[in-house]
């Protein structure tokens, strides 16, 4: 099957969702921990995170429009601080429940522990192997269809030992971080293949 440009306004909205946000592939997803000046926790799932660099350490976070209802951004905008905590293979109906609009904190209606750290306002998933935590640096709004990409700093990340090679590679695998894909779906990740850096007339070696 195949669309062009043209045919995209005239599928149902539901099947363009799903194929647009499908064909980009497998993506990084995260629980999104914030909390307001009130102290009301939030958990959020998010899809759409993007590594930027690593001198200095920055990841992009693309936000949906916002709408009433919405409080990571809110909180975000307030405080100045939030976590990314990576989802395990039995926790992904619980991640993806935390997606509904709930009144209360999502941690206490689907059954998340918050976990605080020193020094770090926003809360934690307890239990997640691989996980950070973030401070805002630049909002650069996005004309075409109003969401906002998130530009941020990483200021602590926690990965198990056994998780981490020489060289600082994070073998997501065995940390048992889920991977995304689409709107709703969550696949395992299994498998590691890395290769030496590419060099031209030379074939990369398998490391």
């Amino acid at each position: 099957m195949n669309w062009s440009a043209s045919q995209f306004p005239g599928l149902d909205r539901y099947f363009r969702a799903n194929l647009l946000n499908s064909a980009t592939g497998f993506k990084s997803i995260s629980l999104l921990g914030s909390k307001s000046l009130d102290g009301i926790t939030n958990l959020a799932v998010f899809s759409q995170i993007i590594h930027l660099g690593a001198d200095p350490a920055l990841i992009g976070i693309l936000f949906r429009p916002q709408v009433a209802g919405m409080h990571s951004l809110k909180n975000i905008r307030e405080t100045n601080s939030f976590t990314l905590n990576h989802i395990l293979e039995d926790e992904d109906l619980k991640a993806h429940w935390t997606s509904a609009r709930w009144e209360n904190s999502e941690f206490e209606t689907v059954g998340f522990e918050e976990e605080f750290v020193q020094g770090i306002f926003a809360p934690f998933v307890k239990g997640s192997r691989v996980r950070m935590a973030l401070q805002p640096e630049q909002e650069l709004p996005i004309a075409m269809n109003g969401t906002t990409l998130l530009i941020s700093s990483v200021q602590y990340l926690e990965v198990p030992d056994s998780s981490i090679l020489d060289d600082g590679f994070i073998d997501l695998g065995n940390a048992g971080s889920l991977a995304g894909s689409g709107l709703d779906g969550y696949v395992k990740t299994t498998g590691l293949k890395r290769y030496s850096y590419a060099k031209p007339g030379i074939k990369p070696k398998s490391i």
